[in-house]
């Protein structure tokens, strides 16, 4: 009996595992869909996170493009960007950037959590 449930359970995490990869690799696809200053505006709040003091925590993480706010900054306009980041397992990094009027991106925080943020996408 207990090998059977050591089969299964093996097996679902496998799957399991799959939908993280499947996720990921829709994520990096989808990214073409994601407009040139958008892009360029997660690229940034990434880059910050990377070169922070929480830098460590994200070092084998891979930025989710398709799940952000980028969308809504507007020229003049500050902005709170929220981006998201694959971590091991199914660990979501929720990361929050500044963004002030002249398009400057500062590090502000994270978040742990099992799904990404909300998007306004």
């Amino acid at each position: 009996m207990k090998v059977a449930k050591s089969i299964w359970c093996a097996g679902a995490m496998a799957l399991a595992m799959t939908g993280v990869s499947q996720m990921a690799q829709a994520s990096v696809e989808e990214s073409a869909d994601v407009p040139q200053a958008d892009r360029e505006l997660v690229n940034k709040c990434h880059e910050a996170a990377m070169n922070s003091k929480d830098g460590d925590t994200f070092e084998s993480s891979q930025l989710l493009m398709d799940q952000q706010n980028a969308g809504d900054y507007e020229k003049g306009e500050e902005l709170l960007l929220h981006i998201n980041m694959l971590g091991h397992g199914t660990t979501i990094y929720n990361v929050s950037c500044n963004v002030d009027e002249q398009g400057n991106v500062t590090y502000k925080e994270f978040q742990k959590a099992g799904t990404p943020a909300g998007t306004t996408r």
